[in-house]
């Protein structure tokens, strides 16, 4: 059972302020503050103005997974089902290692009409991208900066003693190389899968894709509300997008926002 209803986190952002209009007095509010307000608001049922009150801190520039993951939560109980999955991707992307947002986002997908089955990968494969899921690229680049660290101090202190290069030391320098390879590829991998991919998500109810980017080319195929597609190209006003079995086309852009 997915927790969809957890919304206590806290947020300390220092001393950034806020101007909010209350009536006619116009006063400061902390973005912890707003936050609150917008727990409180999610608590009490006033689904609404919660959303408002973390719409309020995306507005001005505060990207926080736990703001995305409970606005996810607040569009979710409102019936926005694209919304939900919107935010909840977002969250993802900025904490790829959090298993709460991981659980909340798959959850609310099974609720899409579109369930459209990816392209089959081996089981190691799946098992390999789950490790590095969960590591997320942020600390593969720091195990990949750390290997690199002692590669320059093995270097560095094989050719500061007074025998130079030992075959043990060139065995372990190599070693380290070999691992810093693999490192850096994984941290690659990792980032465009997650990060390096621009995707979208669709928010009306449903749309045609077609084969070209205008009213006159035949439609292909209709997707639905909550699917995620990857985008390939963006026009004025047409986007084209494939899905996860390699199917492609262009929607209206209006149909999507961005991750």
């Amino acid at each position: 059972m997915v927790a969809i209803g957890r919304s206590a986190w806290r947020l300390v952002f220092g001393t950034f302020l806020v101007t909010l209009a209350a009536g006619p007095v116009v006063r400061a509010q902390t973005p912890e503050e707003i936050f609150n307000r917008g727990n409180a608001a999610y608590q009490d049922g006033r689904y609404d103005e919660a959303a408002q009150a973390y719409r309020t801190l995306i507005k001005y520039q505060i990207h926080d997974p736990r703001v995305e993951y409970n606005l996810g939560n607040t569009e979710f109980r409102s019936g926005r089902l694209g919304k939900a999955i919107l935010h909840f991707e977002r969250a993802r992307r900025l904490d790829p290692t959090d298993q709460d947002i991981r659980a909340n986002l798959a959850y609310v997908r099974s609720f899409c009409f579109d369930q459209v089955p990816a392209a089959n990968v081996p089981v190691l494969l799946q098992w390999l991208r789950t490790g590095q899921d969960r590591l997320g690229p942020d600390r593969q680049a720091w195990v990949f900066l750390a290997l690199l660290w002692a590669l320059g101090s093995v270097i560095g202190w094989t050719f500061g003693r007074p025998g130079r290069f030992s075959a043990a030391a060139g065995w372990v320098a190599s070693g380290l190389v070999v691992v810093s390879v693999i490192a850096a590829a994984s941290w690659y991998t990792t980032y465009l899968r997650l990060e390096g991919r621009p995707s979208a998500v669709v928010l009306a109810p449903s749309v045609e894709v077609r084969a070209g980017p205008g009213e006159n080319n035949p439609t292909l195929f209709t997707v639905h509300e909550g699917l995620i597609v990857e985008v390939r190209d963006v026009r004025p006003e047409w986007i084209q997008v494939s899905l996860p079995d390699g199917l492609n086309g262009w929607m209206v852009r209006s149909a999507v926002e961005p991750v």
